[in-house]
């Protein structure tokens, strides 16, 4: 049964899933043609990234109560840490597959283009982040299970995004390398990825922990 609730999830993202990994990799494809197209596709890769992250919640999660599917689900013989841990192996292989695909083809863009080898460890801190974020509002939204709660802390984070992104690029031993030929990964660079690994698993065993020890669905 746990199966097939993954692969419910799976089914109604599909489409979702190719417009925003097509989305990413016509963003990646422009980047080295230019000043514009840089700052362009960067913009609408990091917008595929996190919109591919939020959209998933919503549809296999948020319009689950919406619509009232959540009814249905409960009818079955499957228990709340039969659905915790259905919607936990659906969304972060809905998430972290097209997210590793992409993350691969922006570090050949970086290595194989004109771009910058030193671009490439800010380009990784960037896409991981994106994914801590992430797992922060999939952690949220299992813990409350309520739009409003899920709304403002997507908003939250698209807000702190930005002031991130200025803060890496703004450090000597990130940024100050990102217009070098030749890739540097520092030791901060290193404290800065071991801290958002870290960040991802406490929020997704913490919170899979969490949901699973709820004796009842909501």
């Amino acid at each position: 049964m746990i199966k097939q609730l993954i692969y419910k999830d799976w089914y109604l993202n599909r489409k979702l899933l190719a417009i925003y990994i097509g989305g990413g990799i016509f963003a990646l494809s422009i980047l080295s043609l230019g000043q514009w197209q840089f700052f362009m596709g960067s913009i609408i890769f990091i917008t595929m990234l996190v919109a591919l992250g939020n959209h998933q919640l919503s549809t296999t999660m948020i319009n689950e109560r919406k619509e009232q599917t959540l009814a249905f689900v409960m009818s079955l013989p499957v228990s709340p840490a039969d659905y915790a841990m259905a919607k936990f192996l659906s969304n972060m292989v809905l998430f972290f597959i097209p997210w590793s695909f992409l993350v691969t083809i922006t570090a050949l863009v970086i290595l194989l283009t004109s771009l910058p080898d030193g671009l490439l460890a800010f380009a990784l801190l960037v896409c991981v982040l994106v994914a801590v974020n992430h797992c922060i509002c999939w952690a949220v939204t299992m813990c409350t299970e309520t739009e409003g709660s899920f709304l403002i802390v997507m908003i939250g984070l698209n807000c702190l995004l930005n002031p991130a992104l200025y803060a890496l690029a703004s450090s000597p031993e990130i940024g100050g390398f990102t217009r070098g030929d030749i890739f540097v990964w520092t030791s901060t660079a290193t404290i800065i990825l071991a801290c958002e690994i870290i960040a991802i698993l406490l929020l997704l065993f913490g919170t899979l922990y969490f949901r699973s020890r709820k004796k009842v669905f909501f």
